[in-house]
């Protein structure tokens, strides 16, 4: 069984949809990389090793406050990339 960090999926469907809404914000694939780098340098990671984890980790990862905490650390992020785009 892989490990794997699960909060990478969650950050990187929640950059999509936040980037995608926000008209004046750089689509490329750099600052989508970018906004999901720094989102994820910012969250605690959320790792598992076995299918006990895995199982244990995606309940934990549907919470309300996780998912407010990865939106608020991407608004973050796509603030800071559009402040400094690396590209």
């Amino acid at each position: 069984m892989e490990i794997k960090n699960f909060l990478e999926d969650i950050v990187k469907r929640v950059s999509h949809n936040l980037t995608e809404e926000e008209k004046d914000f750089c689509n490329c694939e750099r600052c989508q990389a970018d906004v999901v780098a720094y989102s994820l340098n910012h969250l605690k990671p959320k790792y598992a090793a076995n299918v006990k984890g895995h199982a244990l980790t995606a309940v934990d990862l549907e919470s309300e406050q996780i998912q407010a905490e990865v939106t608020v650390q991407v608004l973050k992020a796509m603030k800071q990339v559009k402040k400094n785009p690396n590209h």
